[in-house]
């Protein structure tokens, strides 16, 4: 299990030195509720609030309606910058923030007029306290400004684009002698001695295919086709070579939240040209270092090196697969074995993401199981490549079956078990719609007689309260009984 990659709740790339900000989920509900968009429509219905009754003599009555919309938006800012600072990552330079020391003044200069011994020493300011009011137009539209400007500034700038140059790695036939660094002019002489080579060549971008394409002989519309197109796992055989797409996965697993199962496959190229074999991918990998750990375990000096390097790959390629079908079957025990009631609310997303992943490795082994018969049927021109070869190529088949079959039953499995969530919560929901059918139907009825009940008197027939009682008591029975014959009173 080393190659499992464990996801905690800290961001990618973080080494664990910043410590977790307890109030960074109530700020963002704050920003959301009371974002500055908001705050900036509030200040521009100030100014008309505020100076329409210094140009406009209006009625009493409508003085009122603006003097409380203009203390109901003061209470909004008021309310507002409190919950901001308070919730602020460092409410000191909150405060001391130039931007929030305007709105501190802003918030405070109004309520001069609420407190009763300022009022009558500064009733005459009472017009300039509500002018200032509008100032708050522009201290919003700067701190607004101004965070544009800082989460631009802090936000990283867009690199140019920058075509990265191919690496080329070259291993000889007997994986002793390691040439890194290969200029792509140099690559065809490797390819073209005698003996077995292994290049592997990474980084590919659109502009290197046409050197490619000369160097290998292959047109460089197939190229084009395998790697930028990144089709579906496959084997494509012509005359004097062979090339075999492949999707190599790389588990993440993480115990918080929905994406539990994470996977990410990357594309190789795998070429069989007479004794040599490339892979080419379009990204950085470490694939050569680890194919050539491998391959050095199995390999020997009269073994062909590309039926070596083919068979590592493949063999590879399994096992990550491998992986991959063990995390799902233990993250299927996991959710089988928790209960109903104990199960996490976000249990859907959990099983769809699951799935989404097991449905993409079926058929990715369904294509493998294909290549590896390709190359047992020799459809695909290894040279060396005989009856023993086959045989080993054998067990890769039959494991690749096996893996296939493993991750149908996983798929399967996660469908059942998300039939029966859906089934059990809609029991459980029906259940809940029965008592609050009973609950209704037993309450309507008392309702209903209680208001026939209550306007019994002058009425032109004989009927007493207690006939009304002992009627809704007869049809409440009634109703009981019939609840309790359909099941709907049982737990």
């Amino acid at each position: 299990m080393d190659n499992y990659q464990t996801i905690s709740g800290k961001s990618a790339g973080n080494d664990g030195g910043d410590k977790p900000d307890p109030k960074k989920g109530m700020r963002e509900k704050i920003n959301l509720i009371l974002p500055d968009s908001l705050m900036i429509v509030l200040a521009l219905i100030i100014v008309p609030v505020v100076l329409i009754p210094i140009w406009v003599d209006i009625p009493e009555s409508v003085k009122v309606s603006f003097n409380f919309i203009d203390y109901a938006i003061l209470g909004i800012f008021i309310v507002e910058y409190l919950l901001k600072t308070i919730l602020a990552q460092n409410v000191w330079k909150h405060i001391i923030n130039p931007w929030h020391l305007l709105d501190l003044l802003i918030v405070v200069v109004p309520l001069v007029n609420l407190l009763p011994a300022l009022s009558l020493r500064f009733g005459n300011s009472s017009l300039l306290l509500r002018l200032l009011r509008i100032v708050r137009l522009l201290a919003i539209g700067g701190r607004t400004v101004d965070r544009r400007v800082q989460l631009a500034s802090s936000s990283p700038k867009a690199e140019e684009k920058v075509d990265t140059p191919l690496e080329i790695q070259v291993m000889d036939g007997q994986l002793e002698n390691n040439y890194k660094n290969v200029p792509p002019n140099d690559l065809k002489k490797y390819l073209d001695s005698p003996s077995h080579t292994w290049a592997d060549i990474s980084t590919v971008s659109e502009a290197d295919f046409d050197q490619l394409s000369h160097t290998l002989g292959i047109p460089k519309i197939l190229l084009e086709s395998e790697l930028i197109d990144e089709s579906y796992p496959r084997a494509d055989y012509f005359e004097h070579y062979a090339m075999i797409f492949a999707r190599i996965a790389d588990i993440q697993i993480s115990h918080d939240g929905p994406m539990r199962l994470v996977i990410n496959r990357k594309g190789v190229l795998v070429i069989c040209q007479k004794q040599n074999v490339i892979t080419v991918s379009k990204g950085k990998t470490d694939l050569f270092s680890k194919i050539i750990e491998q391959a050095k375990k199995i390999h020997s000096p009269e073994e062909p090196l590309v039926v070596t390097i083919l068979y590592t790959i493949l063999k590879y390629i399994l096992e990550q697969d491998k992986q991959i079908i063990a995390a799902l079957e233990r993250e299927l025990m996991i959710l089988e074995s928790t209960s109903m009631k104990n199960r996490p609310a976000g249990f859907l997303e959990i099983t769809f993401h699951l799935r989404k992943e097991v449905n993409q490795l079926v058929p990715s082994l369904l294509h493998l199981k294909e290549i590896i018969f390709m190359i047992i049927a020799k459809r695909v021109p290894l040279e060396g490549f005989n009856e023993r070869h086959e045989k080993i190529f054998d067990i890769l088949m039959d494991e690749s079956v096996y893996l296939q079959e493993t991750a149908s039953n996983a798929r399967d499995n996660l469908q059942s078990l998300i039939d029966l969530y859906i089934n059990t919560t809609s029991f459980e929901t029906n259940k809940v719609m029965r008592v609050i059918a009973v609950i209704t139907s037993l309450g309507i009825i008392p309702a209903l007689m209680g208001l026939l009940g209550s306007n019994i008197l002058g009425n032109p027939w004989n009927i007493h309260l207690w006939q009304v009682f002992a009627v809704v008591g007869v049809i409440m029975l009634a109703m009981g009984w019939i609840f309790y014959r359909l099941g709907w009173l049982k737990g």
